[in-house]
């Protein structure tokens, strides 16, 4: 068994998520293993694949590219524990085991990378101030982009339907 520990850039809290098939699509799509709602991501952004004891990710011809530590994936990739995966502002960290075995907590706030991805869904300046681009669901652990709305204001999750207020940082 294995699964990813997914922090959004900017944004408190994380989730973990199991990779219970052998190959998990990550993406915007509500239809993907592993959703995303963050305008950095693509519809079909990365996939997770277990070929025997090995788990590999791949990038699906997104518009940011995804990157493993900062190489840039061209093809599959054999992934180690605590492998970082970036898919646009998502850091993925890789565990093998159990979820609840590993410590997860990896600090994405010393990541010295300096890209800068937007996939142009959300011009930069139409962000709005003192509120993160995107929030967990409280309910289900679903990534929601909260970048165009107001704090507090009440969000529907797309995935469970449970309302999620937006807070500030």
């Amino acid at each position: 068994m294995a699964f990813v520990t997914i922090r959004i850039k900017g944004a408190e809290g994380y989730t973990r998520t199991a990779l219970g098939k052998d190959r998990m699509v990550l993406g915007r799509a509500s239809e993907t293993d592993i959703p995303i709602k963050h305008t950095s991501i693509s519809r079909e952004h990365a996939a997770f694949t277990k070929e025997g004891d090995d788990w590999f990710v791949e990038d699906l011809g997104s518009s940011n590219g995804s990157y493993l530590g900062k190489d840039k994936l061209t093809g599959k990739v054999k992934l180690a524990e605590k492998d970082i995966v970036k898919c646009g502002k998502a850091r993925l960290t890789f565990h093998l085991g159990e979820m609840g075995a590993a410590d997860a907590a990896v600090d994405i706030s010393a990541d010295d990378d300096d890209l800068d991805l937007d996939d142009g869904d959300a011009p930069a300046a139409a962000k709005v101030d003192g509120v993160p681009d995107a929030m967990m669901c409280k309910d289900c652990g679903t990534w929601m982009s909260v970048a165009h709305r107001s704090k507090g204001e009440n969000m529907n999750c797309p995935r469970c339907g449970h309302a999620n207020a937006v807070l500030a940082h």
